[in-house]
């Protein structure tokens, strides 16, 4: 498995229910409804990305953490993708 993140990071993302999504090269936490990408957890420091995971998403609508906006066509496949794993 080829990791781009650092073990602390990783760590500290799996433990707030973030999973590795392979095909995307990003985390995600289905019940926070949060995308974070790895470019976005490699260009930040923990404290930055500790912040991310204890922010409340009360939007009701999913966030995406990354460099670079995603396109809503990008956060709609994205999701279409997420949704059809999880039946």
């Amino acid at each position: 498995m080829l990791m781009y993140t650092t073990p602390e990071k990783d760590e500290l993302l799996r433990s707030a229910g973030f999973r590795y999504h392979f095909d995307r090269m990003a985390y995600v936490n289905s019940k926070a409804k949060k995308v974070v990408s790895v470019e976005f957890v490699e260009d930040h420091s923990e404290d930055w990305l500790k912040d991310v995971i204890e922010q409340a998403n009360d939007s009701g609508d999913w966030r995406f953490y990354f460099d670079e906006p995603p396109s809503q066509a990008v956060k709609q496949a994205f999701l279409a993708e997420l949704h059809a794993e999880l039946g």
